[in-house]
């Protein structure tokens, strides 16, 4: 495991949902905790900015619950959403490690 403050981290989160060593309510909780409050943006170069960006904007809207989705489907993400996301996420960032 990692520091909530370390990128690595960010990568580890990925792998532990892809592989179902935790869900999307924890993946959720515990992305939030190291990209939204923990990670200096400047620790990230701009392509990992973007991508993670980019995930974070569907983890926040992240929702459970079957009630929510009714309420307001395109207010909250559904798990295929989720994991779509992630999926994508992790694709790219596999490329772009390849590239560089």
């Amino acid at each position: 495991m990692y520091n909530k403050n370390d990128k690595k981290r960010l990568y580890w989160l990925i792998d532990q949902y892809l592989s179902s060593e935790i869900d999307e309510t924890e993946f959720c909780d515990e992305f939030y905790y190291s990209y939204n409050l923990e990670i200096n943006e400047e620790s990230l170069n701009k392509f990992e900015q973007e991508c993670f960006l980019e995930l974070s904007k569907v983890a926040d809207r992240f929702s459970q619950y079957n009630e929510d989705h009714v309420l307001d489907s395109y207010a909250f993400a559904t798990v295929k959403e989720l994991r779509g996301k992630i999926l994508e996420t992790k694709n790219k960032l596999m490329i772009n490690m390849q590239i560089d």
